[in-house]
């Protein structure tokens, strides 16, 4: 489920094919359509995952932290190096406004990092969870340039 939750977060819904899928997790075809039905079944299936295995355990542990430097900065790093939120946010642009499913699932990925924050910023916390997804999708938002040797 990792493996197409990755593919998910870098290509997206639409860039990811059921042959990527095959290849990448060496699943063959029918075996992918006798479990999961469909690609979308099988994007769902890894955003359930992916708010289960690497979400919510971030906001867990930024939910412990009442300090708002510390809180603010756990979140941040959690979300703009770690895995947390390339996936996520990838189903909340490209698939959220038109699947409702894919919409729950963010909302309550988004709900989840508020709650965490509120220990730690109180009324502000929907606040400062916008700003630490806007920053990760502005991240994201930015072309890779080849390295100059």
């Amino acid at each position: 489920m990792t493996t197409a939750a990755a593919l998910f977060a870098a290509r997206g819904y639409e860039g990811t094919s059921v042959d990527d899928l095959v290849t990448a997790t060496g699943i063959h075809r029918g075996s992918l359509y006798t479990v999961f039905g469909s690609k979308r079944s099988l994007h769902l299936t890894a955003l359930r995952n992916h708010l289960g295995r690497e979400i919510l355990p971030t906001t867990a542990a930024v939910a412990t932290l009442t300090d708002p430097a510390q809180a603010l900065t756990t979140a941040i790093a959690s979300y703009d190096n770690g895995p947390a939120a390339g996936f996520l946010l990838m189903a909340a642009v490209e698939r959220a406004p038109h699947d409702p499913e894919v919409a729950t699932l963010v909302t309550n990925a988004i709900t989840a990092l508020e709650d965490a924050l509120r220990p730690s910023h109180g009324e502000a916390a929907p606040h400062i969870a916008s700003t630490v997804l806007g920053a990760r999708l502005r991240l994201r938002a930015q072309p890779s340039t080849p390295k100059e040797h």
